[in-house]
């Protein structure tokens, strides 16, 4: 059962009992109180009665009356003021009464203290109001009684109470309705809640609620959206840490494939070729070079793509940067036939980290050598420090102007199948990118199909 049918059935039942108890207590006053009011009503006319009855009795009366004389004229005294409603009674024996029924078996005043017997009941199923007292004419006790039948009376509180529950059960109906109707828009953003709820548990990280209202659902609604953005941004920190672990292993694969063809090239030379003791030590000092080149670039990409922690500069010689450069690329580019010109027009040292700075030009100038095919002639690459800038040119084919907003995205190939065939594996410029950032190094490119390209980075 859903929350707001119980709310709503719930509300209604309080509302049924509270009507309920409301009806009792009015219908309990209202018979108290009609009661009552016939009641006085009766005592009045029983007592009025009694009063004139005995007053014109006791003022015709005559003691020499004979018991005929006398009992004439009670009976003609009581007819002077009574009605149907009206008994006189002397000991056991009826004198006047209109009424089926002996009153006093019901409403017998005290001979001691003349107070006024009152009887309220049922007598032969019919209910009846019986008002009584005693009053002394010479050596006479007379029983002057009222008897008023309220049975109509009781019928129209029966048909008043059923009233009384009609219309309870009407404002019950009523009431439930409205209740339902007000609670279904009270528990609305409720239902946004929980569609809210099965929307992110569905991936939906981005979703939210709108928040109406200042109430407990408002706040709850807060607290959701708070809930959701915390939620959003542990996934987006979790899945850029998982794309920083992703491009940390790829770019270590991209970046040891240089100095490992370096030390498997000389490793081929020490083991297969004679070589003069200067040969052997070159050979032997390239394989140390790349070594400590691996070392240094796994931690200095450990803590650019994974710790996510400043670098360390340092002031460098651009000139110094240029040669080691020059010297850690010459064999790749030998063997794809392009030569490596250098120029340096830098004015004094800047402040960089010289390992990951020679990793960011290893791979501009890698990328500018696989712009030109095999058959092309005169393939160059120029590398270039110039005041606060190096720039990396090549005259290959180019750059479609459709694939540059896109280069620098991790993976991203402009001609997927000539990357792969020659070792690109779509990393190189994501890491040239996220090195410049981390230097605060602004990066740009200038190309143009057919033309070559030129990449800038400027401190």
């Amino acid at each position: 059962m859903k929350l707001r049918h119980k709310i709503s059935l719930l509300a209604g039942a309080v509302l049924l009992l509270v009507l309920l108890t409301c009806a009792g207590v009015l219908l309990l006053y209202a018979r108290k109180t009609i009661l009552a009011l016939a009641e006085d009503q009766a005592r009045d006319k029983q007592s009025a009665l009694s009063a004139s009855f005995s007053s014109m009795v006791r003022y015709y009366a005559v003691p020499e009356d004979s018991d005929a004389a006398r009992e004439s004229l009670i009976r003609y005294c009581f007819t002077r003021f009574a009605d149907q409603e009206g008994v006189l009674m002397r000991g056991g024996e009826t004198l006047c009464s209109s009424v089926a029924v002996d009153p006093s078996l019901y409403a017998l005043p005290d001979r001691e203290d003349s107070r006024t017997a009152v009887y309220r009941g049922s007598v032969d199923g019919r209910q009846l109001l019986i008002v009584a007292s005693l009053e002394w004419v010479q050596t006479d006790t007379l029983y002057v009684g009222l008897v008023r039948d309220i049975t109509e009376v009781y019928d129209a509180m029966a048909r008043l109470t059923r009233l009384f529950l009609g219309v309870c059960a009407a404002g019950v109906a009523l009431g439930m309705g409205l209740l339902f109707l007000a609670v279904k828009k009270s528990t609305a953003p409720l239902s946004r809640l929980t569609a809210a709820t099965g929307e992110i548990a569905a991936g939906a990280y981005d979703k939210r609620v709108t928040i109406s209202g200042r109430d407990e659902v408002g706040d709850l609604g807060q607290s959701f959206n708070r809930m959701a953005e915390a939620v959003e941004n542990r996934i987006a920190d979790l899945t850029e840490q998982n794309e920083r672990q992703r491009l940390f292993i790829g770019g270590v694969s991209h970046e040891f494939k240089t100095p490992l063809a370096a030390v498997g090239l000389h490793g081929d030379l020490l083991q297969n070729a004679k070589l003069s003791e200067a040969e052997r030590e070159d050979s032997l000092q390239h394989i140390r070079r790349a070594g400590a080149y691996m070392t240094s670039m796994t931690q200095s990409l450990m803590e650019l793509l994974l710790l996510d922690q400043e670098i360390e500069t340092e002031k460098t010689d651009p000139a110094a940067l240029l040669s080691i450069v020059s010297e850690a690329a010459y064999d790749g580019l030998a063997a794809r036939g392009v030569t490596l010109v250098t120029a340096c027009q830098a004015a004094s040292p800047l402040p960089l980290n010289p390992t990951l700075m020679t990793s960011l030009l290893l791979n501009l100038v890698e990328n500018a050598a696989r712009s030109y095919d095999a058959e092309d002639e005169n393939k160059t690459v120029t590398l270039r420090a110039c005041g606060r800038c190096f720039e990396v040119t090549d005259r290959g084919r180019g750059i479609p102007a459709e694939a540059q907003d896109h280069i620098f995205e991790p993976f991203y190939r402009v001609d997927k199948s000539r990357s792969r065939k020659q070792g690109g594996s779509g990393l190189g410029l994501a890491l040239v990118k996220a090195i410049a950032d981390a230097h605060g190094a602004s990066l740009s490119l200038d190309s143009a199909p057919g033309r070559g390209t030129t990449f800038r980075v400027q401190f």
